[in-house]
C-alpha cells in the first residue's frame, strides 16, 4: 500500500488523463515533505524530490546520483533496459557518446535549420488560415517537430505517421485512445526494431543526415553497437518531437485561458522568447527522471543511503514558490525564469535549442495573425504521468 495518498495522485495516469497535472498535490508535498520517501504497490520505493534547489542539485551531481539502472519511476529496481541512449548513460560513456552526435545540435548547426523550420511553420499556419477551426494537437503542434526531426534523420515523409505512432506507444502506453500496445515495454521493443533497421541501412548507405552520423559514429575509436545506435535513434525520433509538441499545444491552451497574456504578447512581440520559456515551465512535458545514489549522501535534511533511488520531479520544481513568483500563474513576461524543463548538468537536453526555435517559429507567425481564438470543445489530456500533455485541443478562431 502507498504511504502517501497525496503522492499517489502524482503517479496516477488516470488522474493526469482526467485533469492534467495535479499541481495542488505537488504544492502540498513540496511544502510539507520536499524530500519524501515514497512506497507504493505498483512502483519500487523512491525518494521523491520536489524543490527546485534539490532537483537542480541532484541533476548536477552525476557522480553521486547515477542515471542507470532505473531512469524512470515505472521501471523496477535492477531493470535492464534495452535502451542505452544518453538519458540512460553515466560518465564517462555519456560524455563520449554525446560528443559523437552533439555537432548536429550546436547553435550554428541549429541556426542553419531555422529557414526550413520557419517554412514548415508557415505552411501549417496557412492550413489553419484556410478554415476557422482545427484540432490543434494533431493538425498543428505535432506536425512541426515531427516533420523536422524526420527530415534531420532522413526519414521519408511517408513514414512520419509511423514515427508518431511508435512514440505514442512508448509515452502514452496507458492511453488506449493513442497507443496500439498494451505497455511501454512493447512500445520500446517495436521502436528499437524500427531504429535498428534504420541504423543498419545508414551503415550500408551513408547519407547526409543525423541518422547516418549516429549509425557510423565511433566512440573511443570503436564503432557503436547496433543496440547503442538504435537507442540514440529512438531518443531522437521520440523525445525529438513529442515533448516539443506538448509544449506547443500546452502553451496555446495557456494563452486561451489567459487572454490578458495573449493580448500582452500580441502587443509586445519582443516578449516572445520570455513567452516560450514560460510555456515550457508551465507545461513541463517530461515530468521526472530517476537517479540512483552511488554512495551515502544527503538531500536537504534527508539521509540517502547508497543504492536508494531518487525521483527528481521537474513539474513540481517548476512551480516552486521559492524560485518563481506566483508560480501557478502563466505570465508571458516572466523574468527571471529558471525553469528546469531541459534538466541541469551533463544530462541537459541535447535538443533544447531546436525545441525553442521550433516553438518560436510557430508562435511568431501565429500570434500576430490571430484576431480571435477560443476553445470549441473540452481539451483532453494524455493518460500518462511521465511524458505528458494534451491529446486534443479543439479550437475555433478567426485570422486578421
Amino acid at each position: 500500500m502507498s504511504n502517501s495518498p497525496t503522492c499517489d495522485t502524482i503517479f496516477d495516469a488516470e488522474h493526469w488523463g482526467a485533469h492534467g497535472a495535479p499541481h495542488e498535490a505537488m504544492t502540498m508535498i513540496r511544502n510539507e515533505s520536499p524530500v519524501l520517501w515514497y512506497e507504493h504497490d505498483e512502483f519500487d520505493p523512491v525518494w521523491l524530490v520536489t524543490k527546485h534547489k534539490d532537483v537542480e542539485y541532484v541533476g548536477k551531481n552525476t557522480k553521486v546520483f547515477l542515471s542507470s539502472p532505473r531512469t524512470v519511476i515505472h521501471n523496477p529496481k535492477g531493470f535492464v533496459s534495452p535502451l542505452i541512449g544518453l538519458p540512460q548513460l553515466d560518465a564517462p560513456d555519456h560524455s563520449y557518446q554525446r560528443k559523437a552526435i552533439q555537432g548536429w545540435f550546436t547553435p550554428k548547426a541549429i541556426g542553419k535549420l531555422e529557414a526550413r523550420i520557419n517554412e514548415i511553420a508557415a505552411e501549417l499556419i496557412e492550413k489553419m488560415a484556410a478554415k476557422n477551426e482545427c484540432e490543434f494537437c494533431n493538425e498543428v503542434s505535432a506536425q512541426l517537430p515531427l516533420k523536422m526531426i524526420c527530415e534531420l534523420l532522413g526519414i521519408p515523409e511517408e513514414q512520419e505517421a509511423t514515427v508518431l505512432q511508435l512514440t505514442r506507444d512508448i509515452f502514452a502506453a496507458a492511453d488506449p485512445s493513442l497507443s496500439t500496445t498494451t505497455d511501454s515495454k512493447a512500445g520500446v521493443e517495436n521502436a528499437m526494431r524500427f531504429c535498428a533497421t534504420l541504423g543498419s541501412l545508414r551503415q550500408q548507405h551513408i547519407t547526409d543526415d543525423l541518422a547516418s552520423t549516429i549509425a557510423n559514429a565511433e566512440v573511443n575509436g570503436a564503432p557503436m553497437t547496433i543496440q547503442q545506435i538504435a537507442s540514440h535513434l529512438l531518443i531522437m525520433i521520440s523525445a525529438g518531437h513529442d515533448t516539443t509538441a506538448s509544449a506547443i499545444s500546452g502553451g496555446m491552451l495557456a494563452l486561451i485561458n489567459n487572454p490578458d497574456q495573449l493580448d500582452t504578447l500580441q502587443q509586445n512581440p519582443d516578449l516572445m522568447e520570455k513567452a516560450i520559456n514560460e510555456m515550457l515551465r508551465y507545461v513541463t512535458p517530461t515530468t521526472s527522471f530517476v537517479r540512483t545514489a552511488s554512495e551515502d549522501t544527503e538531500i536537504g535534511s534527508a539521509k540517502i543511503t547508497k543504492g536508494d533511488d531518487v525521483c527528481i520531479h521537474f513539474s513540481a520544481a517548476n512551480r516552486d514558490e521559492d524560485v518563481f513568483e506566483d508560480p501557478q500563474k502563466f505570465l508571458v513576461d516572466r523574468h527571471p525564469n529558471k525553469h528546469l524543463v531541459f534538466g541541469k548538468g551533463p544530462h541537459v537536453c541535447i535538443g533544447l535549442l531546436l525545441a525553442k526555435i521550433e516553438m518560436r517559429a510557430l508562435y511568431s507567425q501565429l500570434i500576430p495573425k490571430l484576431k480571435r481564438i477560443e476553445l470549441s470543445g473540452e481539451p483532453e489530456y494524455i493518460r500518462s504521468f511521465w511524458v505528458t500533455g494534451l491529446k486534443s485541443l479543439p479550437l475555433l478562431y478567426e485570422f486578421l
